[in-house]
């Protein structure tokens, strides 16, 4: 017998088939949670079959992701799989069953058991991943984004500052802050005063909020200096200072901005634009408009990698974030196509 009552608690102990003595586990409050840490602590990879709620607990602690915000998501999408599929073994399911099931669970539901399985197959628990090429229609995605122009984001700066009255001044600059420096929400609102050197028209980026609300290190794990432009700078000049607060940015009742209340945010600023006549926007888009925007200038796409912060060289702007107007590009092409002035040569004659 290896679970062992014991003081109020069960005691858990396993065979090692390669040491060929008992194993220690733990100790837990309950029986049936003894139950399944023995289950869990038994299997052996490539050579014992889980179920997919048995696999989903090993995976969900020892396949862990550092990011809280990540294992919380984790968390929620494994438990609408385990719902669906619990007691079906990893390797009784097929790709056509995955793909219809796909079809019916949400995208980031699918995308979190086209992980969990691909973990299996990996270390050789089972064979086949049944959620890869599933050849599933795709929602319009960031490439086929229409970027937001310069007198767009203007207007919707009009419209942030208009819509809030008193925190009009520190809408306006949230906004254009987020298009001209292309910074990530998250980072925005774990944005420090003393982060930005409006004179030099510069910002540090060292530290981002995760969608728990704790603070983190940025995407990639590395702090950047970036350009603040003189139009966002303008405007962080008129934000007022929070006396008591190291922040930049706040919400409108003077709290800590975090992703939630940004969203919330945006949400005021969006219904007012699509009252306008405007077309439904993201608050991501401004993300984008700020990459289109320096790509629009003659920028390299390492250097627009810099700015937003990607550690690719430029493959993520190239395939993603820049979207050039086409009367700009059409305006280049006629551009190089010009006909260039030449000086006419001058010969000398030599003497004889």
């Amino acid at each position: 017998m290896s679970i062992i009552p014991r003081k109020g608690k069960f005691g858990v102990k396993v065979w090692d088939r390669a040491t060929k003595r008992y194993r220690w586990v733990g100790s837990y409050d309950t029986e049936a949670e003894a139950i399944r840490a023995e289950c869990d602590a038994s299997l052996q990879p490539g050579r014992d079959m889980p179920t997919v709620e048995h696999w989903a607990r090993i995976w969900l602690s020892d396949y862990a992701r550092e990011a809280r915000a990540t294992q919380r998501t984790y968390r929620y999408a494994v438990k609408q799989i385990v719902d669906r599929l619990g007691s079906l073994r990893l390797s009784d399911l097929n790709r056509s069953e995955a793909r219809k099931i796909a079809k019916e669970l949400p995208r980031n539901t699918a995308r979190t058991a086209r992980t969990m399985w691909a973990d299996a197959v990996r270390d050789g628990v089972c064979d086949v991943n049944p959620w890869t090429n599933l050849r599933l229609e795709t929602p319009k995605g960031r490439k086929d984004i229409d970027a937001l122009t310069e007198s767009e984001i203007a207007e919707l700066a009009d419209l942030a500052e208009g819509l809030f009255g008193d925190y009009g001044i520190e809408a306006r600059a949230i906004i254009l802050t987020l298009a001209y420096t292309g910074m990530r929400p998250g980072e925005l609102c774990a944005l420090h005063r003393t982060d930005a050197d409006l004179g030099a028209m510069e910002v540090v980026i060292q530290r981002s909020l995760d969608g728990t609300g704790q603070e983190k290190v940025p995407k990639n794990g590395l702090a950047r200096r970036i350009i603040l432009p003189a139009i966002a700078a303008d405007a962080i000049r008129r934000v007022p200072e929070m006396i008591g607060s190291p922040y930049l940015f706040h919400t409108i009742r003077g709290k800590r901005l975090t992703k939630g209340t940004l969203a919330y945010f945006w949400r005021s600023i969006r219904a007012g634009w699509v009252a306008r006549g405007g077309r439904r926007i993201d608050m991501y888009e401004l993300r984008h408009a700020c990459a289109t925007m320096l790509v629009e200038r003659g920028l390299s796409v390492g250097d627009v990698a810099f700015q937003l912060g990607h550690q690719d060289g430029g493959r993520l702007v190239m395939t993603l974030y820049g979207h050039p107007g086409e009367e700009a590009i059409r305006d280049r092409i006629k551009m190089a196509h010009a006909p260039v002035q030449r000086t006419p040569s001058v010969r000398r004659r030599m003497s004889a």
